[in-house]
């Protein structure tokens, strides 16, 4: 299994993807910092078991990516929305395309990532 994580922001990219290395979480961590590649890979890959996505980002913002996935009427992996500041309006934005998002605060909370990756739902 796979952890997608996307963001427009290469440090962002990297340390994120540091922190999952570290943190004794064992998934392949795919990385793109562009969301149509991250589009075009998942629609290919099916072993992609969480998407983290940045929120706001120039070609497509997290909201759009996730739609677009959701829309593809597939098996939904878990899907996490990082931002710099969490704000209620995005919060409720992201509960009605999906009740099981979540929006997170940057950087990535990697206790909050192991718990969801060993929720059996």
């Amino acid at each position: 299994m796979a952890i997608l994580l996307l963001d427009d922001n290469e440090m962002d990219v990297f340390i994120n993807r540091k922190l999952i290395e570290t943190s004794g979480i064992n998934h392949d961590v795919l990385t793109f910092t562009r969301p149509h590649e991250a589009l075009s890979h998942l629609e290919g890959e099916h072993d992609v078991k969480v998407i983290i996505v940045d929120n706001q980002m120039p070609e497509l913002s997290g909201y759009d990516v996730l739609k677009t996935v959701i829309d593809k009427g597939e098996k939904e992996p878990h899907m996490i929305v990082l931002s710099a500041s969490v704000h209620p309006l995005d919060e409720k934005k992201y509960q009605a395309l999906n009740p099981s998002i979540k929006l997170w605060e940057k950087p990535l909370n990697t206790e909050h990532l192991k718990s969801l990756l060993n929720d059996p739902s």
